[in-house]
């Protein structure tokens, strides 16, 4: 039998405890995702819910932020955003934005799944058809050419707002 590696990672949906807050939860995401890199995890990520009150963890790509602003070289993603509720090129161009904060550590992870009730996924939603549904197939980035387009490879020989 051969010794085969593996990479661990976690996930985390910014639980709250008992008697505890939401801000405590969020600050308890970044203090285990802190505790996860000094463990020599590879990846941490975080989980997207709405609506529930056992969890604080609504918007991931604030998060993953977050995390990869205290921590040094874990890796740490979405997992996932839920697709179904945003606009793909938004998703890609926050993702991005993070990723050249934190080059080569930010994972884009997606979902179709609600990732709340039928009444909070409902006033999520942005592109429902007539049965109430959203396309998740519709609102692929890749429906919109990313992450491959080469308009959004070209860099501008200058940013718009120059240092004095």
């Amino acid at each position: 039998m051969s010794n085969k590696n593996f990479t661990l990672s976690v996930l985390d949906q910014s639980p709250v405890r008992e008697g505890g807050t939401a801000a405590e939860a969020l600050r308890d995401t970044i203090a285990l995702a802190k505790a996860t890199e000094r463990l020599g995890y590879k990846r941490f990520w975080v989980a997207e819910h709405h609506s529930l009150p056992g969890f604080a963890g609504t918007s991931p790509e604030i998060m993953v932020g977050q995390i990869a602003a205290r921590t040094k070289t874990i890796r740490v993603g979405s997992g996932g955003v839920m697709l179904s509720h945003y606009s793909a090129f938004k998703v890609a161009e926050v993702f991005r934005m993070l990723d050249s904060l934190y080059p080569g550590r930010i994972d884009l992870g997606i979902g179709r799944a609600p990732g709340s009730d039928p009444r909070t996924a409902a006033a999520l939603r942005r592109n429902a058809d007539r049965s109430g549904k959203c396309s998740f197939q519709a609102n692929r980035p890749q429906k919109l050419g990313w992450p491959r387009s080469k308009r959004h490879t070209q860099r501008p020989q200058r940013h718009a707002i120059q240092p004095t």
